[in-house]
């Protein structure tokens, strides 16, 4: 498998597959929350138009709340500013499925997703930490963000089936479930990798 050489050297280095991984987990866990969203408002409010209003309040904030989050890492560090996004991005997240489960008005909903826009960019973060460890190899730099190109695509194919797949087999509230403990755990993984 000479194809898959130049892979080897490049997570030969310490703590590269580690951070890799943990990312994927997080990406994957945003791939999911759109259509999880979606699937859980039709079928326990019977609206796709309140599912998709409620979708785009958190675009809207989240365009603005990731880029705060990027300026917060540059500032003060990958670690410092995941750890506690992370963690708070679980608190919105399940007071939406609470509010959800209750019947509270329909105003909660866009107050609780567009309180999650919080949450970090571990794509771009693990783009960083190759650009820091690569810096005087362009070749393999290239290499590693092109796999990582590879990751983003794959997390935003397989995200939203596994969210729909795991909303409609066991119940409409497991693929926020599933996607907020992905998402907080690949977080913290990542943020746990101080080697790179």
């Amino acid at each position: 498998m000479p194809a898959l050489a130049p892979y080897r050297r490049l997570f030969a280095r310490p703590g590269t597959a580690a951070f890799t991984l943990a990312g994927l987990l997080g990406r994957l866990s945003l791939s999911m929350t759109g259509v999880s969203l979606v699937v859980l408002l039709a079928e326990r409010r019977g609206s796709y138009a309140l599912a998709g209003t409620v979708g785009a309040a958190g675009l809207i904030t989240g365009a603005v709340g990731m880029p705060m989050i990027g300026r917060l890492v540059d500032r003060f560090g990958q670690s410092k500013v995941t750890v506690p996004a992370a963690l708070y991005n679980v608190v919105p997240l399940c007071a939406l499925l609470l509010c959800v489960r209750t019947g509270a008005p329909d105003w909660t909903l866009y107050a609780c997703w567009a309180a999650g826009a919080a949450a970090p960019n571990l794509g771009g973060m693990a783009r960083a930490r190759w650009a820091h460890l690569l810096r005087d190899e362009p070749d393999a730099l290239h290499l590693a963000n092109s796999f990582e190109q590879v990751l983003d695509e794959l997390c935003f194919m397989a995200g939203p089936v596994l969210g729909m797949v795991l909303c409609t087999t066991l119940a409409p509230e497991a693929g926020l479930l599933a996607a907020g403990g992905l998402g907080a755990t690949g977080a913290l993984l990542f943020a746990a990798q101080r080697r790179t």
